[in-house]
């Protein structure tokens, strides 16, 4: 069976057609924000059917939407949004889904789709008790215990693991989701260019002549010799970790997976992420496996391609 995944993020969609648990084609186009979900959703539909054109197909046997915010998946509808697609909260997609695709879908948090993507089908297959930290616009995080994804009555649980607070007092960082001391608003994508641009070392720092402050320029000046971002790379390898912490003593997993763009890093993001947690986390069962995911870019498309196929059979257990 072949299914259309879209993975709709708060910077860019990734759009795959996969079959078998492996990615047939793909393409990433620029996500729009703002009050612009229906333009996103004609965008994704466009490239979907533009790829499926290519491939000689005029359907699929399913369909799997991933959104960067809280999602009811029973009923398939987005129920917050964090400042990212508003207009995404209680639209109807079932509806949407319909008029477009005529398919069996889903629609999950993007986090849970990544875990189960790389528990199906990536570095996790050998275990049935995982948490995920993947890296994006903001931090995503999912815990999968027994098998089965750690949700909540509200939906909540595990995925909005990037907010859990490492940071007290009344100085502590305000963060976009109306908390203070968050991770997400100490090491992320979208709050290294704020840490960057306060920091006295900026005007002397090469950092100050980028057009686009992100992980991967800082990594590359950090390389480079670059004072801050040396500072700010250290900074965020501490902040992520002191989450990992906290996501091992809520969720207690075997294995860690590391996934989103950031985890291009490789080594030189999960060296240190695994020093820190074997050095400072209990577990005196002993220490989770930290591991990359082989393609982090593919974790949530494999995830949608997993479920929507469970979907089909009726095997989704939510």
């Amino acid at each position: 069976m072949i299914t259309l995944a879209m993975d709709i993020g708060g910077t860019r969609m990734k759009l795959a057609l996969l079959e078998d648990g492996k990615i047939l084609k793909e393409r990433m186009v620029e996500a729009y924000r703002d009050g612009k979900y229906q333009k996103n959703l004609d965008t994704a539909e466009r490239e979907g059917r533009a790829m499926m054109a290519e491939m000689g197909l005029d359907r699929v046997d399913g369909l799997g939407i991933a959104f960067p915010g809280l999602v009811n998946p029973k009923e398939k509808v987005v129920v917050s949004a964090n400042g990212k697609f508003v207009d995404a909260i209680g639209y109807d997609l079932k509806g949407w889904v319909k008029r477009t695709f005529d398919c069996p879908f889903v629609l999950d948090n993007d986090s849970n789709a990544a875990l189960i993507g790389e528990v199906a089908y990536g570095c996790a297959q050998d275990t049935r008790d995982a948490v995920m930290m993947i890296f994006g616009t903001g931090v995503g995080a999912a815990a999968m215990m027994d098998g089965r994804l750690i949700r909540g009555k509200h939906f909540q649980a595990a995925c909005i693991g990037g907010h859990m607070v490492i940071e007290a007092g009344p100085d502590a960082t305000p963060c976009n989701c109306g908390n203070i001391g968050c991770m997400e608003a100490n090491a992320s994508s979208w709050s290294l260019p704020l840490f960057a641009r306060k920091d006295p070392l900026f005007e002397v720092s090469a950092l100050s002549g980028l057009e686009v402050i992100d992980y991967k320029n800082l990594k590359r000046c950090a390389d480079e010799g670059d004072l801050l971002a040396q500072k700010l790379l250290k900074r965020s390898l501490d902040c992520w970790s002191a989450n990992l912490c906290n996501l091992i003593v809520a969720y207690d997993p075997e294995v860690i997976v590391l996934s989103g763009g950031i985890a291009r890093m490789g080594e030189d993001l999960r060296r240190p992420m695994e020093e820190h947690v074997n050095k400072y986390a209990w577990t005196p069962w002993g220490h989770p496996a930290i591991r990359l995911a082989a393609n982090p870019e593919a974790s949530v498309v494999l995830g949608l391609h997993k479920m929507t196929l469970d979907e089909i059979a009726g095997k989704n257990a939510l």
